[in-house]
């Protein structure tokens, strides 16, 4: 089992542009998604997942701890977050686990962010 107390989750919901295709949002995120799975096992999980009724996306994204979080947030490819970010806007960023100053000064550049500090439970990944 791994060490929940330290891993970092984070939690999107975003409202998609009108005149956004889910066609061109869908090539975007599977871009980033692309990219970031490169980045390395610092990540744990970065997944999308759409409403189109409603026209929102949503992100998933599970990291070891705040600095893997950083990483990634260095480490992005910049064009793709661009062209994602000039798509959506962010309606609600929700953070899981513990942060530092730094991390949370990069997150306020994506708005509103909301963070919860982790008080128990586990994160399975073996079998």
């Amino acid at each position: 089992m791994a060490d929940s107390s330290r891993e970092v989750r984070a939690t999107s919901e975003m409202k998609i542009h009108d005149g956004v295709s889910i066609e061109r949002l869908s090539s975007v995120v599977k871009a980033l998604g692309a990219s970031t799975e490169a980045e390395g096992d610092h990540l744990y999980g970065h997944n999308f997942y759409i409403d189109e009724g409603a026209g929102i996306l949503f992100a998933h994204e599970h990291y070891r701890d705040a600095d893997a979080f950083l990483q990634h947030l260095k480490e992005m490819d910049q064009e793709v977050v661009g062209a994602l970010m000039s798509s959506v806007d962010v309606l609600d960023l929700r953070i899981y686990g513990s942060v530092n100053d730094e991390l949370r000064g990069l997150l306020e550049g994506f708005g509103s962010v909301r963070t919860f500090e982790h008080v128990g439970g586990f994160t399975n990944r073996g079998a």
